[in-house]
């Protein structure tokens, strides 16, 4: 692709180079897949990006390219926002793994804390409950989680997810409940869609998968063997 074509792709998807991601994403811009990704879907990241006004939004919309640009896939076709068209709050992305196994990636990202806040694993936790109902039955769900709070490895995420279970299994309805679930039921129906969490921290840099073991669908192996080498982290940035 030309200097032309890719500066007509970035005014397409940002509006101009002057837009804080532009030059960022355009080293990104390589790879035919996300260039062809970014040409589908230019109208629904420039609407992303305008409403991105500020320095954390802004970073939220990073994470998500990011893991655009890991994923697309000549083989594996790209939907962005796959249910929006129905109206349906779900994941970002949905992957159809080699053109025929659906795996629905969320992307979110764990800020740094405020003030005297300083509970990872709380934090952490609120994540999870506030994620579950966006994951989709019935399919892989990878949930790709950017800490700018430190890193959290396969055990850290592992140990928050029994810690949430035995919660649940108490019936401590209060505590889900204030993290946006109906209750402790909702969260134990819900729990089983959770394929895998990649939790990426770019400052560190470090990339951990957890694979949830209770998975109803798991994640295909070989995207699991793949994820914790995508290089999010570094193409993120700190």
């Amino acid at each position: 692709m030309s200097a032309g074509e890719i500066r007509d792709l970035l005014a397409a998807a940002f509006g101009g180079p002057a837009h804080p991601l532009a030059a960022w994403y355009a080293g990104l811009l390589d790879r035919a897949p996300l260039r062809a990704f970014t040409a589908a879907n230019a109208p629904k990241i420039r609407k992303k990006a305008r409403s991105a006004a500020g320095d954390e939004e802004r970073r939220d919309l990073r994470c998500e390219l990011a893991v655009a640009a890991v994923l697309a896939d000549r083989r594996s076709p790209l939907i962005y926002e796959p249910l929006a068209a129905a109206g349906r709050r779900g994941p970002d992305f949905l992957l159809r793994h080699k053109g025929h196994t659906d795996v629905y990636v969320e992307v979110s990202r764990l800020r740094p804390p405020r003030g005297a806040e300083r509970d990872p694993a709380g934090r952490l936790a609120a994540v999870l409950c506030g994620k579950l109902d966006q994951l989709v039955a019935g399919a892989p769900n990878l949930l790709v989680l950017v800490s700018d709070d430190g890193p959290f490895d396969a055990a850290a995420i592992g140990a928050a997810i029994q810690a949430l279970r035995r919660r649940a299994e108490a019936r401590d309805d209060a505590f889900f409940a204030f993290r946006g679930l109906a209750g402790a039921r909702a969260f134990l129906q819900a729990l089983p869609r959770l394929s895998a969490l990649l939790a990426v921290a770019p400052a560190a840099p470090t990339e951990a998968l957890f694979l949830h073991p209770h998975a109803r669908h798991p994640l295909p192996a070989d995207l699991a063997r793949a994820a914790p080498a995508w290089g999010l982290a570094a193409s993120i940035g700190p």
